[in-house]
């Protein structure tokens, strides 16, 4: 009866593992942030794109007089540009979108 109820518990631990770790994204893969940033202007606000969209708001560009507006739009651009599967019509419409909206989308 143990040894069953052992088995048991381990199989259902083992089961869960992999439902777990897929939950966990990756916020420095920039196609994670492209898809989580586009799903955030289709609407779709999901809790697990939180870490990619503060990564992609974290990407900014200081020069000595303070904060550089059109160096962080390229350094952000650059990051999407990085994903080799997104379409360039999607991050065209992100880095607008986002560049007017910035303190809406966070």
């Amino acid at each position: 009866m143990k040894k069953t109820f052992l088995s048991a518990a381990w199989l259902l631990l083992a089961a869960s593992y992999p439902l777990s770790a897929q939950e966990k994204i990756d916020s420095d893969d920039p196609c994670t942030v492209v898809l989580c940033m586009y799903g955030k202007l289709q609407g779709n606000n999901q809790s697990e794109c939180n870490g990619a969209v503060r990564k992609f708001f974290s990407l900014k560009k200081f020069g000595r007089h303070g904060f550089r507006p059109w160096k962080t739009f390229v350094k952000r651009r650059d990051f999407l540009g990085g994903c080799p599967t997104a379409d360039p019509a999607v991050v065209s419409d992100i880095m607008g979108s986002a560049w007017k909206t910035e303190n809406i989308l966070r």
